[in-house]
């Protein structure tokens, strides 16, 4: 069986819409988080393991029964190929993570992080090479704002092709400039062979063109995806 580390490595030489169309075709199509949650660096590339948090806004009310636990939870999950993936659940105000937190987390040989929501020290944190996803950038810390309240189980983050893209620790993610897709952990080494395959495929369709074919006949000479299975009906 190959190793979570393995398929990392494996995943890091693939493209974000590539999986995505891997994942279309064999039954997943709504594994896109929200556009909104974007890289600090435009040609920042995340590849990792999901480890998850989440937490809520200290004035929601809706929110009052969920008691807050210490943000070094999220320190002692930090791991080599760790992605730390952060739902904020609505908040828009402050950030969840900070320089500091990005500096323990490139000591420790984290991917990086997502977070449904804001970071600040975002210059220190692009100096350190921390691949960032996020909604916004402010000054604003979360002290008295924001409060984590798990750093166990699934998460919910804002989707792109559907409401909501439900992550497990476990989880591989991959995320560069055209956005972030979650690859769940039953699947991902079957999806992660069947796109390591595309490119060999798109080379053929790239002769068949060069030669002088239409791109209809270079893609039915080549199908690009004959090779995946249906997974979900």
């Amino acid at each position: 069986m190959t190793s979570s580390s393995e398929l990392v490595v494996r995943l890091r030489n693939l493209s974000a819409s590539a999986v995505s169309d891997v994942l279309d075709r064999c039954g997943y199509p709504d594994l896109s988080v929200a556009s909104a949650i974007a890289p600090l660096v435009r040609t920042t590339k995340i590849v990792g393991i999901a480890a998850c948090f989440e937490g809520v806004s200290e004035d929601d009310p809706k929110q009052d029964g969920r008691p807050a636990i210490s943000g070094f939870e999220i320190d002692r999950r930090m791991s080599a190929n760790a992605v730390l993936v952060i739902a904020m659940n609505g908040h828009r105000v402050s950030a969840a993570v900070g320089g500091l937190m990005a500096l323990s987390a490139k000591r420790r040989g984290c991917a990086g992080f997502v977070v449904d929501g804001g970071v600040r020290d975002a210059p220190e944190i692009v100096e350190l090479g921390l691949p960032t996803f996020c909604r916004y950038v402010t000054p604003l810390n979360a002290s008295g704002r924001w409060r984590l309240t798990r750093a166990e189980g699934g998460i919910a983050l804002a989707g792109q092709a559907a409401a909501n893209v439900n992550v497990s620790p476990g989880d591989f993610i991959i995320g560069d400039g055209d956005g972030l897709m979650v690859i769940p952990q039953a699947i991902a080494a079957d999806v992660i062979g069947w796109t390591e395959r595309l490119p060999e495929i798109e080379q053929a369709i790239v002769r068949k063109i060069e030669a002088g074919a239409s791109r209809e006949e270079a893609f039915a000479q080549h199908p690009r995806f004959a090779h995946i299975p249906r997974l979900k009906p």
